[in-house]
């Protein structure tokens, strides 16, 4: 794990290859990501788990994979949803009251117990060649 209190995570998208599928292609959606943090936790798909610390900010950011070869396409970040509602124990913060529409921002405040891992969505917007998909994606998230 790294030393860095705040975690950053990156959502890496193959837009050329995702704009050609719908969300309800989940396989083939999961085929074209690649999520990974600032720490030293392994990148993966949607069973990607970040390790955070208590007490500590987080941000989503979205990128195109191949930005050299597709340099106009982008991947903003437009929702974070835990599946445990107002239990969970991420908070997000209000986009008018940070990131803009860029990414998402949010912290996770102090946390005694080391809770299983929480799982939740990442919902995300691709334009690639000027066309425009939603897509979403359902990682984790892990106090150590």
């Amino acid at each position: 794990m790294s030393k860095m209190k705040d975690t950053i995570i990156m959502l890496y998208v193959d837009t050329t290859k995702i704009i050609q599928h719908s969300n309800k292609e989940k396989d083939k959606v999961l085929d074209c990501v690649l999520i990974c943090d600032n720490h030293d936790d392994v990148p993966g798909r949607e069973d990607f788990t970040s390790y955070i610390k208590s007490n500590s900010k987080l941000s989503w950011v979205g990128a195109a994979m191949n930005i050299m070869s597709s340099k106009e396409d982008f991947v903003i970040i437009k929702d974070i949803k835990s599946k445990k509602g107002s239990k969970s124990f991420i908070k997000i913060y209000n986009r008018k009251n940070g990131a803009g529409s860029t990414h998402i921002d949010g912290h996770v405040g102090k946390i005694k117990d080391r809770s299983p891992p929480e799982e939740y969505k990442i919902k995300f917007m691709v334009n690639s060649g000027g066309v425009e998909k939603k897509y979403s994606i359902d990682p984790k998230i892990k106090i150590f």
